[in-house]
């Protein structure tokens, strides 16, 4: 990987964030993000400004160990063109050498970048389940794999429980409670790290965990479709992987996690109403029940430091208000409360022990989280980083001198937190795929990781014929990711986001008129949620990215034109209009990550009622009402538009895990995640449970949820996979990592 000199670089007129990869044009102000590749590539050319640099020369320095098609080199410096508004046939840029390769024709300047950017600028470009570009490397293979896109690692796991990843942890030195200082916000260099696929198989290989000598990983796979997911093991050198477990007929296993000895693997095996905690000897064996999970539910959990027990993410009951780590006892299959400092609304999950057993760190809450490190025993937590993002896993490195985590920032990347000064230095992004869910050898300076390869596209079914089988049908087609749709209340025009153009953008077209289609310029969306229509179906609402950070816009559908709405509390994840035209319903950072529900009058934008712990919310035009979920809590909740008494109306969907996979049509409330033996079904929740429930498609989860009906009741609109790959991916770590201690 090339490393930047610093974090400005000048080209012409145009200046690049070379840490976030953005090309701000001077003279109208336009800017655009680029690809992990495109940046690269400008980055070699740089090297030899002025000089001809051959494609074989580029392919060897930006896809090293892959076998690069021609087209992703082209793809990549027509990127670089879009980005400095530069014209290929009169080039003041980049010029093109025939059948030899490119030059950069422009002057370039460093910048003294200075201590590199914040955690804060990086966190006001990360997005809670947010989109991943599809780079222009999406034609680059590995040897011996075939061509795949970029993958998005969040909608994969869009449809799949709340996972746990393990921590494997032996006793060595780690910081006192008293030096774990807050984030620096220093931001540097990565060190050198080569990855390697050490699984090849189709389908999905998922949350590999270490053996603790870094020798083996044991994971979940599922044999064949429509088949329970079982626990494999396989050497980290790519040996054939062998079964461990064989769940019975129903049920799948999830979630191995080594013990600290390497003697045992503690998983969950679950069923359509059951969930147990497992612990299986590592050699084989028959696997015996330790416990039911805590409200027949689980999230990620580790071994304590004594291997006696299991502590395990928070899941809230009915009158709790927080989640608090649980531990089990696994002599006795009891759960407690861990006793330490908890407010209101925070969710603590992905609990890991530190290396010497003296430390307990966890990620708190879910759409802006972060790292917090309390004593093992409890105590008082301490935040380590200032992201506010989507942290898609971590681990200790094996030393305790710091934390490797995957962040969502633009496409999900790996960095490594330093213990000793807060500093956050990036480590180098995958050849193809994303890396997230990383998991670290306590012996040994190896590491784990998913890599998530994935391409969607927008479908709808009928749902209004009764069938228990709907056929689904394309609506646009492309060749990048494109989800979260919304249908205008007319049914005839459809909004939603796609990577197409190779930056994230609104598109707007009208169904059966795909001439119509066309990106909506001057916003860059953060695709957590979907567009919301006006009732008159002339404006929607979109949440974009700002340079302070998220902001709300409203788009006029027929003229495109984007305008900013000056939302005055915090940092908007979601928004709806509430029926007034005068009103709107905005979730904001109530503060460490925890959303509340505003009610806004727009003219003078006061704020009339507010909902505390909300996860997201949806008007519903038909009663008036407001409906939402909430963070770990499962269910569903209604509440009148003035958000002054809220009642549940389900205690069994959706689970937290899939709190955006509901919807409203015709008024009433409908579940569109996974059940047994369906990726993602079509539940009416007001019906008796003799009722069928049609399976709308049994090969894909529905993409972040957030079904989307027209007015009519027609037509059911979701954003599906149509390639759905996980592989495992390792790596060498180098040894200290070079972290200060």
């Amino acid at each position: 990987m090339i490393v930047p000199r610093s974090m400005r670089l000048r080209v012409r007129d145009c200046e690049v964030d070379t840490m976030r990869r953005i090309v701000t044009r001077d003279g109208d102000g336009q800017s655009l993000r680029l690809t992990v590749k495109s940046m690269q590539v400008l980055l070699a050319l740089v090297e030899r400004r002025g000089e001809v640099v051959g494609r074989d020369a580029l392919f060897a320095r930006v896809w090293p160990d892959t076998m690069p098609t021609d087209d992703v080199l082209t793809q990549a410096v027509t990127q670089l063109r879009k980005a400095f508004g530069d014209d290929r046939d009169a080039p003041r840029y980049i010029e093109t050498i025939a059948r030899a390769g490119y030059r950069l024709l422009a002057e370039v300047e460093w910048v003294d970048g200075g201590p590199g950017p914040s955690t804060a600028a990086v966190a006001a470009d990360a997005v809670d389940a947010t989109m991943d570009e599809v780079s222009a490397d999406a034609g680059a293979t590995a040897p011996d794999r075939s061509r795949v896109a970029r993958a998005w690692p969040w909608i994969a796991a869009a449809g799949a429980a709340l996972l746990a990843l393990g921590v494997l942890v032996w006793p060595r030195a780690a910081p006192e409670a008293t030096t774990v200082p807050q984030a620096t916000d220093a931001v540097r260099a990565p060190p050198e790290v080569t990855y390697r696929a050490i699984t090849s198989a189709p389908g999905q290989e998922r949350l590999p965990n270490l053996s603790p000598d870094g020798a083996m990983v044991a994971f979940a796979q599922a044999p064949a479709e429509g088949q329970g997911s079982a626990i494999l093991l396989q050497d980290v050198d790519r040996a054939a992987a062998r079964a461990l477990t064989v769940p019975p007929p129903g049920s799948s296993d999830h979630l191995p996690v080594w013990s600290r000895d390497g003697t045992r693997i503690a998983f969950v095996r679950t069923s359509r109403r059951d969930c147990r905690i497992m612990v299986i000897a590592a050699s084989g064996g028959d696997a015996h029940e330790a416990a039911q999970c805590q409200r027949q539910a689980y999230s990620q959990f580790d071994w304590t430091p004594d291997g006696r027990g299991l502590v395990m993410g928070g899941l809230r009951g009915p009158d709790e208000s927080s989640a608090p780590l649980q531990q089990l006892d696994l002599a006795s299959g009891e759960w407690r409360t861990l006793q330490y400092g908890i407010a209101d609304g925070d969710v603590d999950l992905i609990p890991r022990y530190s290396p010497d057993g003296r430390w307990l760190a966890f990620r708190r809450n879910i759409s802006f989280a972060d790292l917090w490190l309390m004593p093992a025993e409890g105590g008082t937590p301490r935040r380590l980083t200032t992201l506010g993002g989507d942290i898609r896993g971590w681990d200790w490195l094996p030393d305790g001198s710091g934390i490797v985590f995957s962040h969502v920032t633009g496409e999900a990347s790996l960095f490594v937190y330093s213990m000793a000064d807060g500093a956050i230095r990036p480590l180098p992004s995958l050849p193809t795929g994303n890396a997230v869910h990383p998991d670290v050898a306590s012996k040994a300076w190896s590491m784990v990781f998913e890599i998530d390869q994935l391409r969607s596209g927008i479908f709808r079914f009928r749902i209004d014929g009764g069938d228990a089988e709907s056929v689904r049908e394309p609506v646009f087609e492309s060749s990048g990711v494109d989800l979260l749709p919304a249908v205008s209340p007319d049914g005839g025009r459809l909004a939603f986001y796609s990577d197409r153009t190779m930056s994230v953008q609104l598109w707007i077209g009208g169904i059966g008129q795909p001439a119509t289609l066309h990106p909506v310029e001057g916003l860059r969306p953060v695709p957590r949620h979907p567009p919301v229509w006006s009732r008159d179906g002339r404006t929607l609402l979109v949440i974009g990215r700002t340079a302070a950070g998220d902001g709300l816009f409203e788009v006029d559908a027929g003229s495109g034109s984007v305008h900013a709405l000056a939302i005055p509390d915090g940092s908007p994840a979601f928004a709806a209009y509430a029926g007034d035209a005068g009103l709107l319903l905005v979730g904001v950072d109530a503060g460490q990550g925890r959303l509340r529900l505003v009610l806004y009058e727009r003219a003078a934008w006061r704020a009339l009622a507010t909902l505390d712990d909300v996860a997201v919310a949806r008007y519903d035009p038909v009663s008036g009402d407001v409906y939402f979920t909430r963070p770990s809590k499962i269910g569903l909740w209604r509440v009148d538009a003035g958000l002054r008494h809220a009642v549940q109306v389900s205690a069994a969907y959706p689970a937290p895990q899939h709190y955006r996979h509901w919807g409203l049509a015709g008024g009433a409330l409908h579940y569109n995640g996974p059940e047994a033996g369906c990726a993602m079904v079509w539940r009416l929740l007001s019906a008796a449970s003799t009722v069928a429930v049609p399976c709308l498609s049994r090969d894909g989860v529905a993409i972040a949820g957030s079904p989307n009906v027209d007015g009519a009741g027609t037509w059911l609109y979701v954003g599906l996979p149509l390639t759905q790959n996980i592989d495992i991916g390792w790596a060498a770590l180098p040894v200290g990592m070079q972290l200060p201690r």
